[in-house]
């Protein structure tokens, strides 16, 4: 067992099971799980929670000695609170600098700190700002520990920037790092549940750990000390939710949480988009907040209305650049096949200087030419840059590396994919129903099953999707992800209808199946299903 090995035993949750990563999507015996759950729902948990950051301490002692380090909330606080969550970090720095000589012993300021330098290193993914932050880490924890040990504050800032700093760790494939964080962080925030067992503020980051935890291996959750259920993870954030108007200073925070442990845990999409759309979370002034809501929007098939909250975006001056959703914003448009998609995904590409969701981005380019422009310089160019520019971390860049082993690309069925992705369900099925089966290459037959199962299975055609699902598994050479896909869908198409043994079948398949690209995710999201289920008969 190497060290990296012996860490995710140790820790358990974020190396060794992968829905754990849809916040670090990290699992299928590796850190990819971690990584997913850091990079993704990182952006749903860690971004978005941060996104309310400050509001973890709503209810900080009035109470200061001012000859002694303190934590403590005050207008000054929440004002960089407000700019640092809206990306407005330069402003953020200038004023946390300004208050620490003001407020030389409140040590909210170093974790305020903290979090500007972790919204800079996710949203650029600059190598040099890395290096060059990473004595600021250290630097930043001695400060906290320096503050009031009797404070409930003391160790929920040390974990909180644990877990900033594991994100980004992973953002930069620092996995041991990352890992040695999150289960210090982990220890840290029950050691203070247990010392405070009223401060609620503890719960925003445990009830994703506990609600993760059930889709663990049994041994693991032993040796890890880590024990939790998607029922305990739900029960402790909805206790929050219920009784929001006690917290109105972290609200959007226990929201974002919520929505995540909705969608990606629970799998009740339909309810995590009422929750972005009933508590108006698509603040046009906030990227983080429309990140969140613009992805669940398009997730739950609704394209259109995603389009028009990633154009509502306000860009305001002075505001770190967030590439990221300019390429969102060109993906969703591909999705409805607008002819302008490409202006968006190259306004990505030609600025961001990271390293994530660029093999996608170029993919994404490829594919336009493809339908629209059938310049073939263009696809060669696109083509060649998938393989050649930013890394291979996560499963959408994964994905897209993977894909170029298989260039020819059927028109038909990629408009029908893109049209599926975009919630465009019937269209993409007419597309499909009204091109013989005999068109396609026998190479595509496996495709062409999936893409009609999918849009079955979206627009509730149970029995069609079953049949054209089990078609997919058959034909499948196990190289492809559409039968591990297919056989997740199966599961869950079975555990609806309660019945288990057809649904533990079908999810038992899909991770027997290894195919390169989302496995990762695919074999997380079956782990947890089984786990939901494992008392059903």
């Amino acid at each position: 067992m190497n060290t990296v090995e012996e860490c995710s035993f140790r820790m358990g949750w974020p190396i060794l099971n992968d829905r754990f990563y849809i916040g670090l999507e990290l699992y299928s015996g590796s850190y990819l799980f971690f990584q997913r759950y850091l990079l993704r729902s990182v952006v749903i948990i860690f971004l978005l929670s941060g996104s309310n950051f400050p509001t973890c301490f709503g209810r900080f002692s009035e109470y200061k000695d001012v000859n002694k380090n303190y934590f403590q909330i005050n207008q000054h606080v929440l004002n960089i609170q407000n700019k640092t969550t809206h990306l407005l970090i330069n402003e953020a720095i200038k004023d946390i600098s300004e208050r620490k000589i003001k407020e030389p012993n409140n040590k909210i300021y170093d974790y305020l700190e903290s979090y500007t330098w972790f919204f800079t290193l996710f949203i650029l993914e600059q190598e040099d700002q890395y290096v060059k932050a990473l004595s600021k880490k250290k630097k930043l924890l001695q400060n906290i520990q320096s503050g009031d040990k009797n404070s409930p504050y003391y160790l929920f800032c040390q974990a909180e920037i644990l877990l900033q700093w594991a994100t980004i760790h992973l953002k930069f494939n620092d996995k041991t790092k990352a890992a040695y964080d999150v289960y210090e962080a982990y220890q840290l925030l029950s050691e203070n549940k247990k010392k405070f067992p009223d401060f609620l503020e503890n719960n925003k980051s445990l009830s994703i750990i506990h609600a993760l935890a059930q889709s663990l291996p049994s041994w693991v959750q032993k040796l890890s000390g880590i024990k939790g259920s998607i029922s305990l993870g739900t029960q402790q954030i909805e206790s929050l939710v219920k009784n929001l108007h006690k917290y109105p200073l972290f609200k959007e925070e226990i929201l974002s949480i919520y929505v995540y442990i909705l969608f990606y845990t629970k799998h009740e999409k339909e309810k995590a988009y009422q929750i972005v759309k009933n508590y108006k979370l698509a603040d046009p002034n906030n990227p983080l907040l429309i990140f969140l809501s613009a992805t669940i929007t398009h997730k739950t098939g609704r394209n259109d209305e995603a389009i028009r909250i990633l154009e509502s975006r306000k860009k305001i001056s002075g505001q770190l650049p967030f590439y990221y959703l300019d390429f969102l914003y060109g993906k969703y448009k591909l999705c409805r096949l607008d002819k302008d998609a490409d202006i968006h995904m190259l306004q990505f590409v030609h600025h961001f200087e990271g390293r994530h969701y660029i093999k996608e981005a170029y993919q994404k380019l490829y594919w336009y030419e493809l339908i629209f422009k059938k310049d073939v310089n263009k696809q060669k160019l696109y083509f060649e840059k998938i393989k050649n520019k930013g890394n291979s971390l996560i499963d959408e860049d994964i994905q897209a590396l993977s894909e170029t082993k298989t260039p020819e690309v059927d028109p038909i069925l990629l408009k029908a994919r893109l049209l599926y992705d975009g919630g465009y369900y019937s269209t993409s099925q007419n597309l499909l129903i009204n091109t013989s089966s005999i068109y396609f290459a026998k190479k595509d037959l496996e495709e062409y099953n999936y893409r009609i199962a999918k849009n079955a299975d979206a627009l509730n055609q149970n029995a069609l999707a079953i049949v054209y699902y089990k078609n997919t598994i058959s034909m499948s050479t196990g190289k492809k992800y559409f039968a591990c896909s297919a056989a997740l869908s199966l599961g869950l198409i079975y555990e609806k209808d309660k019945k288990y043994r057809n649904a533990r079948e079908y999810l038992n398949k899909c991770l027997s199946l290894h195919p390169e690209g989302y496995s990762t995710s695919l074999h997380q999201k079956a782990k947890t299903v089984l786990a939901r289920i494992q008392n059903f008969k």
